[in-house]
């Protein structure tokens, strides 16, 4: 029974102790953005979006080709089960789609996946920086005022 109260002390002081640190991160987080912050964020958002169609666009072109492939590798299925070994001509068959088929294996590797991550990895970090900065609270007064005369430079 008294292990159990010194737990509970014990417990009950590091909670305590633990207070001031979780009421300042937890003032920090939610200050409200100032003027310069929200101008900030509002040059930020709309550069968002093209980022994200860049990815999209870099993700459908990889699954074309993924498709591509799948299909490439059932031609390759269906030539090897209804290969003759006396047929000259189907070998011929198969050895043009398995040649195909790394070729588009070579592509995909060497040009649509690093695409597909270099414009993820764009927008993820657009993503980051933003909400890194722009997720706190913000006063429409301060947002107006933010609008005033706002130039975004780069755009």
């Amino acid at each position: 029974m008294v292990l159990l109260k010194s737990r509970f002390g014990f417990a009950f002081l590091l909670g305590f102790a633990a207070l001031p640190l979780a009421s300042t991160a937890e003032a920090q987080s939610s200050q409200s953005l100032t003027v310069p912050e929200i101008q900030q964020c509002l040059c930020l958002q709309p550069k968002l979006q093209p980022l994200q169609d860049t990815w999209l666009a870099a993700q459908n072109d990889y699954d074309e080709h993924q498709r591509q492939l799948d299909t490439i590798n059932q031609e390759v299925t269906a030539q090897r089960a209804k290969l003759d070994p006396n047929d000259t001509v189907g070998q011929q068959v198969l050895k043009d789609l398995m040649a195909q088929q790394q070729t588009l294996r070579d592509s995909m590797s060497a040009q649509y996946l690093p695409a597909v991550n270099k414009a993820r990895n764009a927008y993820n970090d657009a993503v980051m920086q933003y909400n890194g900065l722009c997720t706190r609270p913000r006063y429409s007064v301060d947002e107006a005022k933010a609008r005033q005369g706002l130039v975004c430079v780069g755009q």
